[in-house]
């Protein structure tokens, strides 16, 4: 019997959606072991889209530092996932809203 984390890779692989959606969750759940608690409390991974992992930090100082980071990012995540999908990981600066704009 398969267990239900094993069904969801097999079908990650046959359906966008599905890839999307497992991709973005379970990368989010990983995503502390693979930068560690400091990181992790400043940085988050917001989207999967196109291969694409995105990950907003709350200082530039974070950005920076994970940016020399990113193909390890990459490569860990992608062996976590057990599926080889992330093509490019991007670290931006989250936006701060002004006055509800």
């Amino acid at each position: 019997m398969q267990r239900l984390g094993e069904v969801l890779r097999e079908l990650a692989k046959k359906n966008l959606f599905i890839k999307n959606l497992y991709v973005s969750t379970l990368s989010r759940e990983y995503f502390e072991d693979v930068i560690g608690k400091p990181f992790n409390e400043h940085c988050k991974v917001i989207m999967f889209k196109d291969g694409i992992i995105y990950i907003e930090c709350d200082d530039q100082l974070f950005v920076t530092e994970l940016n020399f980071f990113r193909e390890k990012i990459r490569e860990k995540l992608n062996d976590r996932l057990g599926i080889y999908v992330i093509r490019k990981v991007v670290i931006r600066k989250k936006r701060r809203a002004i006055n509800g704009l």
